[in-house]
């Protein structure tokens, strides 16, 4: 019944977390690559943009996630009970996830655009 399909839900959400750790790890690797690729030219100007670029795209796509899947969250809290009426809990688990993913990967993209757009404002803003 009920109390099934919220284990499932908390096992999905436990898996989604750790998914989310991974996404950080690999999204500061490449980050951390694309610096070290293009440091190593030797080029120190294209090496202070780039690591400010990423530092901000990086740092913005995280908070920007981190933001969206909060407002996905209270956006679940409010508009999925009427699933979870009609559909016996399952439909409230998948509108929750779907809006608290969407809500997250929305805030993702935006944010690392932002914060793209930042690290070259501050770099444009101290160069020589």
């Amino acid at each position: 019944g009920y109390a099934t399909h919220l284990e499932q839900v908390a096992k999905t959400a436990k898996y989604l977390k750790y998914g989310g750790y991974v996404g950080i790890a690999l999204g500061g690797g490449a980050s951390a690559l694309k610096v070290q690729e293009v440091c190593r030219a030797g080029e120190t100007e294209a090496c202070k943009k780039v690591r400010l670029i990423e530092a901000g795209s990086f740092s913005g796509g995280l908070g920007g996630a981190t933001a969206g899947a909060a407002i996905g969250g209270y956006a679940a809290y409010s508009l999925c009970g009427v699933f979870t009426v009609f559909t016996g809990g399952v439909g409230g688990a998948v509108c929750g996830i779907v809006l608290v993913g969407g809500g997250g990967l929305a805030g993702g993209l935006g944010g690392g655009a932002g914060g793209e757009w930042f690290g070259e404002f501050v770099y444009e803003q101290t160069k020589p």
